[in-house]
């Protein structure tokens, strides 16, 4: 029987990854991002180039699972400006934060539903508080990995993301860009997201 989110939220804490958490226990249902994280991501933080953070199960210290995250900017069409009410801003590039991974473990994805939707509003919470620091950023972005996972675009959809026109048009596309405006829809609640798992 599936939990919902509501129900473990209390179990459950995000917390940067450093040595000493069960990471050889974690497997994602893609085989790349397990290793990612047991190999990669501890070096890859420790030279600057990315940061991971871990959700934890609190009751067994279990990783449920993890995302990383990158600085980043992306490019607006004057249409994609338009849909975004930014037609007087007078630059072409923006502020973001990109999620560069992210992976559940494969028996809590079971388990519970929308750990990757609680995932998003996690790292849209941590937008936030980049510009509460004073740094400005205005989207959430995401390469999707449709070469891994096909249907991952539905599920990035529901959670609010759009296409992003200028980085799309390769022929062999195994990632497709993906942008979420932090601000738009904040006050939807994470329940009329959480009908897809990741």
């Amino acid at each position: 029987m599936k939990k919902e989110i509501n129900e473990i939220l209390e179990n459950l804490q995000l917390v940067p990854f450093t040595k000493g958490y069960r990471i050889e226990d974690f497997v994602c249902e893609i085989c790349e991002y397990s290793q990612y994280l047991h190999k990669d991501a501890l070096s890859f933080q420790e030279i600057g180039v990315s940061k991971t953070h871990l959700l934890i199960n609190k009751k067994n210290a279990d990783v449920i699972a993890y995302m990383v995250l990158v600085n980043d900017s992306i490019k607006l069409s004057d249409a994609e400006k338009t849909q975004h009410n930014m037609d007087s801003i007078p630059f072409g590039a923006f502020p973001s934060l990109k999620i560069g991974k992210l992976a559940v473990d494969k028996k809590y994805q079971k388990e519970y539903k929308g750990i990757g939707s609680l995932m998003i509003e996690i790292a849209r919470g941590i937008s936030h508080d980049i510009n509460e620091l004073g740094v400005a950023c205005k989207f959430i972005t995401i390469d999707a990995d449709v070469e891994h996972n096909p249907s991952v675009l539905d599920f990035y959809i529901k959670n609010g993301f759009k296409f992003n026109e200028k980085y799309n048009k390769k022929s062999k596309i195994q990632t497709v860009s993906m942008r979420l405006d932090i601000y738009h829809n904040e006050n939807e609640k994470i329940e009329k997201r959480t009908g897809t798992e990741n």
